[in-house]
């Protein structure tokens, strides 16, 4: 079985990372768009080769999409998939039906993976349930197969991670500010949300809900921060962003 990538940007690269290291890594064949990637990739992996065209990768068994939804006219302009193919997109914003539309002989599916695939750890999501997708991407993290594809986009909360960053960045500047070196506030923040995560990680569905409690005091520093961010509605703001993100079609994102 052969995989193709059409589109070798930041996220086609970790999916391939990822699949590179499987016991028995797959054969893949990528898109010589984006040449500093798939030159990299190529050189990398024994098993990753560098197509000619974007027309040379769709004749692989599996193709997954991984342009940016501004590209993605140009790049598939031409190019068609025949009956027992598999069409796996992740381009934003590019749904199931469109899909179809263009390729109807071909077994369609979106698959939204995030960077972390490249170690095997974090959640991606995919709709429908392909067989040969899931096999092929169960074991390189926590794979979500959502009941429809207005749930594969789970409200936005993958359009967080830039802002999770931003907010951790505010936070090591928190640190400087009060006199720590960049190195020891950037290492306590990273150690910090790295110790919640595993708590919440390790804690019970039932017990999920009062781990906020659980790490304050009546009265105390994380109560008083709570409180204040709380009537500030700042834990209301995430929800209203995120939700926006939800019904962007392909044409309008970048």
């Amino acid at each position: 079985m052969q995989i193709g990538f059409i589109g070798t940007g930041t996220i086609s690269a970790a999916v391939i990372e990822g699949l590179q290291s499987l016991p028995e890594a797959p054969e893949i064949v990528v898109s010589p768009r984006s040449e500093s990637t798939s030159l990299a990739l190529a050189a990398k992996f024994r098993n990753v080769s560098r197509a000619g065209s974007n027309a040379e990768v769709a004749r692989a068994d599996i193709v997954f999409l991984g342009m940016r939804p501004a590209h993605l006219d140009e790049a598939m302009a031409g190019i068609s998939f025949d009956k027992g193919q598999i069409v796996a997109s992740m381009v934003a914003g590019f749904g199931l039906a469109e899909i179809k539309a263009r390729w109807p002989q071909a077994t369609a599916c979106r698959f939204v993976p995030l960077p972390g695939i490249a170690r095997g750890v974090g959640p991606m999501a995919t709709y429908p349930a392909v067989p040969e997708i899931v096999r092929l991407m169960a074991p390189l993290g926590d794979l979500f197969v959502a009941a429809d594809e207005r749930r594969l986009q789970f409200g936005g909360l993958s359009a967080f991670m830039s802002s999770y960053f931003e907010l951790q960045r505010a936070l090591i500047d928190v640190g400087t500010g009060a006199g720590l070196s960049e190195t020891e506030a950037r290492s306590y923040v990273v150690s910090l949300l790295g110790m919640l995560a595993d708590t919440a990680r390790h804690t019970p569905a039932q017990s999920f809900d009062g781990l906020a409690a659980e790490h304050q005091t009546r009265g105390g520093l994380n109560e008083r921060v709570r409180a204040e961010l709380l009537e500030k509605g700042w834990f209301d703001v995430p929800g209203a962003a995120l939700q926006a993100t939800t019904g962007l079609g392909y044409k309008t994102l970048g």
